[in-house]
């Protein structure tokens, strides 16, 4: 423990932050909706770090796929909390009021991430009225981070009130003038 950190982690605190960090890899952050006159023939699509499921009709195809890494800017804020679920519970950060906060603004810039992408074309078809265009619907879903903060209190390291230290010792068993005099 440093002489800094209050905090000392308890084995089993780490294991469900590791647990939990590698969670943030695996659990879905944003479901697209395409609109029903566009011309893709999903259903709709769950996007998760590194796999993503569609459904076309009645068919459910997904897996593993590059993609999912490309759109890193939309995921990366989703495993940082897993991250800071870690450093929490190995007693890395300075207090519960800072692991909600991180939690709280990682959540904040995941959402105003991923809802302009509503407002951005995915699509677009000519016919006789011009040109008509297409806005599927993306859906954050803030799974981890409500899971992240419901587990907080598995995560919490021991607070350490006052660290033993030599001189504290020293002060309590001689004063100065008998140290002197001791001499």
């Amino acid at each position: 423990m440093s002489e800094n950190n209050p905090f000392v982690p308890r084995a089993q605190s780490v294991r469900i932050g590791k647990f939990l960090l590698v969670l943030s890899f695996f659990l879905p952050y944003l479901i697209v909706i395409p609109p029903e006159d566009s011309y893709s023939s999903v259903d709709w699509m769950i996007y998760a770090p590194i796999w993503v499921l569609q459904a076309r009709g009645e068919i459910l195809a997904g897996g593993p796929t590059p993609i999912a890494l490309i759109m890193f800017q939309f995921w990366l804020p989703y495993t940082l909390i897993g991250y800071q679920a870690y450093r929490y519970a190995s007693g890395r950060l300075s207090s519960e009021r800072f692991y909600f906060l991180s939690i709280v603004i990682l959540t904040a810039i995941m959402l105003l991430l991923s809802l302009p992408l509503s407002l951005i074309s995915s699509g677009s078809s000519s016919g006789p009225s011009g040109t008509e265009y297409f806005y599927s619907l993306y859906i954050p879903i803030p799974i981890f981070p409500i899971l992240a903060a419901v587990f907080y209190r598995l995560l919490r390291p021991t607070r350490v009130e006052s660290p033993w230290t030599e001189e504290s010792e020293k002060d309590e068993s001689v004063s100065e003038e008998e140290e002197v005099w001791a001499d």
